[in-house]
């Protein structure tokens, strides 16, 4: 005998009812946790896909640094839980749709607002393209460069888009170094490092990559239930 779906939180359920009253979206890109609540919700959002004759990308795990322009594209992204907001983000970001998460009151709760805002554009040595809309954090043995001369060692390196200019932060022998960047940076990745990608943890692939600041368009609606 199977077990009884989990019933939604009231949060969950708000998500799941301001999906199905959003108009025109065929495609849907889910990023949802592990637990069972977030199983339900992504099984109840299938629901609505399928109602509209559409398609649900399931984005679980979180796509790794330079993943995303392999990825299906979507033309509505959802995360299930606030914690997966910026993730989210990132995604809407790199694909220019709009973006549905859990919100909390007063926070412009049913509102679609459109912002633009600084994002760090990360292009690998395949040509492989993604994008960084709070900071990307690279943990382990790196070499970077910014132009400005020869590439240095880092064993924590972190990329950080803000209004005024992309900033880095480099941690090497217990030293740490914040300097804005006015040009790209290239970073050279080995084995054994870890990304932090908009506070996601994330393998990362070796190889070059180049990071440079770069505007995205953010479209997002907060539900509040």
């Amino acid at each position: 005998m199977s077990r009884p779906a989990p019933a939604l939180r009231r949060d969950q359920r708000a998500l799941v009812e301001a999906i199905r009253r959003l108009p025109d979206f065929r495609t849907v890109a889910v990023l949802r946790g592990f637990d069972k609540s977030s199983r339900a919700t992504k099984d109840a959002l299938l629901e609505v896909v399928r109602e509209r004759g559409g398609h649900l990308v399931d984005l679980t795990p979180i796509p790794g640094l330079g993943e995303l322009s392999a990825t299906p594209q979507a033309d509505l992204v959802v995360a299930t839980n606030r914690a997966l907001t910026a993730a989210a983000e990132r995604c809407g970001a790199m694909w220019n749709v709009p973006v549905v998460v859990p919100g909390e009151i007063g926070e412009d709760s049913g509102r679609l607002i459109r912002t633009h805002q600084p994002a760090v554009l990360i292009t690998r040595d395949n040509g492989r393209q993604d994008v960084v809309v709070r900071e990307l954090r690279l943990l382990g043995r790196v070499a970077w460069t910014d132009g400005g001369g020869r590439a240095r060692d880092a064993e924590e390196l972190v990329l950080r888009p803000t209004a005024e200019g992309m900033v880095v932060t480099a941690v090497f022998a217990g030293v740490t170094t914040t300097r804005p960047a006015a040009r790209a940076v290239a970073v050279e990745v080995g084995e054994d490092v870890v990304a932090e990608i908009d506070g996601q943890p994330n393998l990362v692939v070796p190889g070059s990559y180049h990071g440079r600041l770069t505007t995205r368009p953010v479209c997002r609606l907060s539900v509040v239930g």
